[in-house]
């Protein structure tokens, strides 16, 4: 739900999109503040803990095959169907180009350059939302290949970070990791989401997924976790507010390297604060089966796969109508929201036909 309230307000806030909205506001900037340093961070960790349980139950090259069956699947099917009218949203309705859906289909598999109003030429590549899916699959074979070769790689993994994030060093001691990446390896190693040459990104979101799967397993990490969460709380909504005064507040001709020097210890800790209290507070509040909880695990990927997609393409019909404002916000939301929905209602009915249909062939 939070990626989707993200996803629509890049429109509207001072980053560059695909799409932006004739006008903005600061509060937009401010959903990017206060969610951007620790949501991927969380998810990634979530993910390794999944993997991490998953790893208990079946052999690692199971669980590789699996993986790449419900990974792969959806990531080629988004970057064959879904990445191209990102693509023609961007060319009509930022750069001005006059351009079908059908053609830009056409440039895009065929990788011919389209010409943009300026005379330069763009190759229409790219993976945009997706790149996750990929990261995933590749952190999960990384994993699986370890535990195969070395098969207590995860349990000499957790003995030594016991140590380390016992009590409530495990709100200090990753959060003090994650400022130092943010310090030594961004300004080097900027984020690109090219899996290739991504390597900041690599190391937060390995790092992230990682934890993951040591925590999986192991109750006192959770304990720490729900021991810490309220300083972890307090510790966030500081960071968050000393991120929107530094950034939103302060004047423009604060000295820049200062500002970006602050924002990087602020956005470090953010960045695991932030994760430990979400955690911390989920433990407690849900401790048994809830059928919402369980009905979203299932319905998640379906909603990640195609909101952004969903989302562009009623954003744009706003656009060409004249209609896309700071007013729109809320409306896009809910309607990429019920898109999302329907379509995974529709995904699991067709799913539930086909298996009925298999099931009286076989009999």
């Amino acid at each position: 739900m939070l990626l989707i309230i993200y996803h629509v307000s890049l429109m509207y806030n001072s980053r560059a999109f695909l799409l932006k909205a004739p006008d903005r506001s600061g509060i937009f900037d401010l959903i990017h503040l206060w969610t951007h340093p620790w949501r991927m961070s969380l998810l990634f960790l979530i993910s390794g803990v999944v993997t991490g349980i998953l790893l208990t139950r079946q052999p690692p090259g199971a669980l590789r095959r699996i993986r790449t069956r419900q990974l792969v699947t959806p990531f080629l099917f988004g970057v064959l169907f879904l990445i191209p009218p990102q693509m023609y949203v961007w060319l009509n309705g930022a750069l001005g180009v006059h351009i079908s859906l059908f053609d830009v289909f056409w440039h895009y598999v065929t990788l011919t350059p389209v010409r943009l109003p300026d005379g330069e030429q763009a190759l229409l590549l790219g993976v945009q939302h997706l790149w996750y899916l990929a990261y995933l699959w590749f952190y999960t074979v990384i994993l699986t290949f370890a535990v195969s070769a070395w098969p207590q790689f995860l349990p000499s993994l957790g003995r030594r970070l016991g140590t380390w994030l016992a009590g409530k060093r495990i709100l200090v001691v990753p959060a003090v990791l994650f400022v130092l990446m943010k310090l030594l390896l961004r300004p080097n190693f900027p984020p690109t989401l090219d899996i290739l040459n991504d390597w900041y990104s690599h190391a937060v979101y390995l790092t992230s997924f990682l934890l993951g799967v040591v925590m999986a397993t192991r109750d006192e990490y959770w304990d720490a976790l729900v021991a810490t969460r309220k300083p972890a709380l307090i510790l966030a909504l500081t960071c968050a507010t000393g991120l929107s005064l530094l950034f939103l507040i302060l004047p423009a001709d604060e000295p820049e390297k200062w500002r970006t020097l602050f924002g990087r210890v602020l956005g470090g800790t953010f960045q695991w604060s932030a994760v430990v209290a979400v955690l911390g507070y989920a433990k407690i509040c849900w401790t048994s089966e809830n059928a919402i909880i369980a009905y979203l695990n299932r319905a998640v990927l379906t909603y990640y796969v195609i909101h952004q997609t969903v989302m562009l393409l009623i954003a744009y019909g706003l656009h060409q109508a004249g209609l896309l404002s700071v007013s729109s916000f809320i409306p896009i939301s809910v309607a990429t929201l019920a898109v999302c929905a329907l379509s995974y209602e529709l995904k699991r009915r067709l799913e539930m036909f086909w298996r009925i249909r298999n099931s009286a062939l076989a009999v």
